[in-house]
């Protein structure tokens, strides 16, 4: 392919990415995304709870700027070109790190815990185990790294004066200081995400409230009879079943978050439940599209 046409393909998929980003910005944040019709915050569906498909997802903690981060480190790399795009991208990355520290807290237990929005993830919201593994804790993850240089981008120098990072912060323009806060915030969401590894099998239930925990779950050690348990709907009791991904695939994300935290619950977790997937791979090493997370039996067909 030509130079210039790699260029154009190039230049438009940032054009792509900021017409989305800076009308997600400038429209529907803090909440998670931007409905592209109306140009409206798109929520969870307060009012229908069993409605999974928009809040599993959904975790009202500005999920789409926690997705774009690593994007814009990414475009911090881009090369030189006349629409300044890789200074823009840097620009913007630290201004998304600051923002949601204003909205959710630097991670501490103290004052500065507290952002405009809630103290760190402690939101009243019932969350897909996976998809918030994959999206939340791993975009403040990745964000995390692209920050403090592990991960690097052209041109961005952290200048860090020793290994403490709380002690000795990076400097960023506009007098924002980054001393860790996305790597706290990780650790407090992922910790949130704990309650629903409390299972027989080890694998984890398919959902978690990021404030209660898991009362919904009739056979679990930490049920409540309470109202969530049957997800706002009397007769209907929480489901079980988790697809294989969600149970078998969290390793990545965790075990970083134990390696740059000290803290081995995650990887601990995770492993357990990869194998708990993986010992129960069919003769010929096939595993099942959706796996009870209680009793540890497939449901639905293999997968190859």
């Amino acid at each position: 392919m030509r130079p210039d046409r790699v260029a154009q393909l190039r230049q438009e998929t940032v054009d792509m990415f900021y017409h989305g980003f800076d009308n997600y910005m400038h429209i529907a944040f803090p909440e998670d995304e931007l409905r592209p019709v109306s140009c409206t915050p798109l929520t969870r569906d307060a009012l229908n709870p069993r409605n999974v498909a928009l809040n599993d997802v959904l975790g009202n903690y500005s999920l789409t700027l926690i997705d774009s981060l690593s994007t814009l480190a990414i475009l911090a790399s881009a090369p030189p070109d006349d629409r300044n795009t890789g200074p823009k991208a840097l620009a913007d990355f630290q201004a998304g790190v600051a923002a949601l520290v204003e909205q959710y807290g630097d991670g501490r237990h103290g004052r500065s815990g507290q952002g405009l929005r809630a103290r760190g993830f402690d939101v009243d919201s019932k969350v897909q185990v996976f998809e918030t593994v994959i999206r939340g804790v791993g975009g403040l993850l990745s964000a995390h790294l692209f920050a403090v240089g592990d991960l690097p981008i052209a041109g961005y120098d952290p200048r860090r004066n020793g290994d403490d990072l709380e002690q000795n912060p990076i400097i960023w323009p506009r007098g924002f200081k980054y001393d860790g806060q996305l790597l706290r915030l990780a650790l407090d969401l992922a910790q949130r995400l704990l309650p629903a590894f409390y299972t027989q099998t080890g694998m984890p239930y398919p959902r978690v409230n990021l404030r209660h925990g898991i009362p919904f779950y009739l056979n679990s050690p930490l049920h409540e009879n309470i109202s969530l348990h049957s997800n706002g709907e009397e007769g209907f009791p929480e489901i079980t079943e988790t697809c294989s991904a969600g149970a078998g695939s969290l390793v990545l994300e965790f075990t970083v978050l134990s390696r740059l935290t000290g803290d081995p619950r995650f990887e601990q977790a995770a492993k357990r439940a990869f194998w708990a997937v993986w010992s129960r791979r069919s003769n010929i090493g096939l595993i099942g599209a959706g796996v009870d997370a209680e009793a540890g039996h497939w449901i639905g067909g293999f997968l190859e």
